[in-house]
């Protein structure tokens, strides 16, 4: 799951907010291109799979949460690599705290963006729901504490549950009477950066596909967000039954695997398929 998240993230981060003729040209699924703004950001996930990692390593070690443990594992992560792609919000709480209580200090966490909700779908994992919209809601309220950053992370959280334990009915059904919400998954283009928006896109994305190529290449085609509509994507129709992944071969063995990297996610998946029993 995450393996194939950062492998979303990776590659949609060349197309971040690029022109629509560069995406039309550039989006051939055959090489990564580096990111517009941070050009070090090539055959590397961004922070989108950095803070996904701090929540998954989170899951794997503690069965009891509060904002203080979710803010130490994303300082810790930060520093030990330190890495662009954060809003200068994030980046610099974060750059600037030693400890999670100086980050849950320093950090104004009233955004309605979807940081929370990019990092969120390893919590998809947890079989109860109260327990998953419980952990899900601590771990948004460190940096969104809005209604929108919540709803946004339990759509993607609920989403992957959805896949790996309901299989009935339809998703969005599931997501309105779990969240007690009337979604409106209408895509818009370029896809924004805050959470309804970006998870309204996401959802039908999932939803339609059968294949993970070719929801790869039609999430970036959008354009906006491109990352993290990718990650989101990824993840979750990695546990989506009935969907190929014909992801292009040179994905996984392009992506960055240094300490943290290929490697790493491939074993941090199977320590949380470990714990979850598959």
């Amino acid at each position: 799951m995450i393996i194939e998240a950062a492998i979303g993230d990776a590659y949609g981060a060349g197309f971040e907010f690029r022109k629509d003729a560069f995406i039309k040209a550039n989006n051939t699924l055959t090489t990564y291109h580096s990111h517009g703004l941070y050009t070090e950001i090539y055959k590397k996930y961004t922070d989108d799979t950095q803070m996904a990692i701090a929540i998954a390593e989170l899951l794997v070690e503690e069965d009891d949460w509060t904002q203080e443990k979710v803010a130490d594992k994303f300082v810790e992560v930060f520093h030990r690599d330190i890495r662009r792609g954060y809003s200068n919000r994030v980046y610099d709480a974060l750059y600037s705290s030693k400890t999670g209580k100086d980050f849950l200090k320093t950090i104004n966490n009233e955004s309605s963006g979807n940081g929370a909700a990019m990092r969120a779908y390893t919590l998809g994992y947890i079989r109860d729901i109260d327990q998953l919209k419980a952990f899900v809601e601590i771990q948004a309220r460190t940096s969104h504490d809005t209604q929108e950053g919540i709803t946004g992370a339990l759509r993607i959280a609920l989403a992957v549950h959805y896949y790996l334990y309901v299989n009935e009915g339809s998703l969005i059904d599931f997501l309105d009477e779990t969240i007690q919400e009337k979604g409106n998954y209408q895509i818009v283009s370029p896809i924004d950066m805050h959470s309804y928006p970006t998870t309204n896109a996401v959802i039908p994305l999932v939803i339609e596909a059968t294949s993970m190529q070719s929801c790869l290449q039609k999430g970036i085609d959008y354009g906006g967000d491109t990352d993290t509509v990718a990650e989101m994507s990824m993840a979750i129709l990695s546990v989506k039954k009935g969907v190929i992944n014909d992801l292009p071969s040179f994905l996984y063995d392009e992506l960055e695997n240094g300490k943290y990297g290929r490697d790493y996610l491939v074993t941090l998946d199977r320590k949380l398929q470990q714990k979850f029993g598959f």
